[in-house]
């Protein structure tokens, strides 16, 4: 299965290449079509486990820990405004659904693909709330609480989120959305590979490197040993968590940081090099399982 995935991510490339980058309307299929009929597909047949809860708190800890040695990194390579904005969208936020969703199915089977939703959740309000302090940190702009709440009420996969726990209290049929979300992979894969440049990989190879060293080995080796000291690291939902938490940047931090006219190069080649790091470490820390 990883290896399909691989090739669905190396023929995006290629198609990008030969013709046409077509990601954007790619990501804007899955994120308004394939990821809310799968949130709500998941969703309605979900046993209520406290599960959850965990996933959800190791979600949180996950960035509370990349943003933490981000910023220390920051202060002790006394970094300016800019460069620790972007420093910190990269180490704080995790691709936890494109790249995520992919890795944890070929790895657990989409039964366990749940738990990678609920994480997901819990990245994108990061996304919302710790993406927006950092660009306004980084770019000296005001903190707007209201854009904030507006964001997270206007996402697609949360309005599906919430319709999804409202259809739980009646008893209809809604197989026929599973075909929409079985879509996922294949268009976030492809989507994920249209994105990728080897000329971003160059763009800051070193700082990204010290970016990625903290994201992918320091904040998952701490989720690691907490999950082990405190909860059960063979229990389905702590091990999707586990592996979520190893993820690269996310391609929206990216994003935010182009916009708000930060450390572009930073962002964009810890994005490059962090999607090849993954096709090789993330299988290796499900061994660690």
């Amino acid at each position: 299965m990883l290896f399909s995935i691989f090739l669905i991510f190396l023929s995006g490339y290629l198609f990008k290449v030969l013709k046409a980058d077509y990601s954007k309307a790619l990501i804007d299929v899955v994120i308004y079509i394939s990821f809310p009929a799968l949130i709500i597909y998941k969703i309605y047949h979900l046993e209520y486990s406290t599960q959850i809860w965990q996933v959800f708190g190791i979600g949180l800890l996950t960035m509370l820990v990349g943003m933490s040695l981000g910023f220390a990194t920051s202060k002790l390579f006394k970094f300016d405004k800019k460069t620790t904005a972007s420093f910190l969208l990269v180490t704080t936020l995790g691709n936890t659904s494109f790249l995520g969703f992919p890795m944890v199915v070929s790895m657990f089977g989409e039964k366990n693909l749940i738990w990678a939703i609920f994480f997901d959740e819990i990245t994108f309000f990061g996304l919302v709330i710790f993406g927006s302090l950092f660009v306004a940190y980084g770019s000296e702009k005001e903190i707007n609480i209201k854009k904030m709440i507006i964001d997270i009420i206007k996402f697609p996969p949360f309005i599906a989120l919430i319709f999804a726990l409202f259809l739980r209290n009646f008893n209809i049929n809604i197989d026929f959305l599973k075909p929409f979300g079985d879509s996922l992979i294949f268009l976030v894969m492809l989507a994920v590979g249209m994105k990728f440049s080897f000329l971003d990989v160059k763009k800051n190879f070193k700082l990204a490197s010290l970016a990625l060293l903290i994201k992918m080995f320091l904040v998952p080796l701490t989720i690691y040993i907490f999950i082990n000291l405190f909860l059960n690291i063979h229990a389905p939902a702590l091990s999707v968590a586990f592996i979520e938490s190893a993820m690269p940047p996310m391609v929206m931090a990216s994003v935010l940081a182009i916009e708000a006219r930060l450390r572009e190069d930073l962002a964009v080649s810890a994005l490059g090099v962090g999607i090849l790091l993954s096709f090789i470490v993330i299988p290796l820390y499900k061994f660690l399982i």
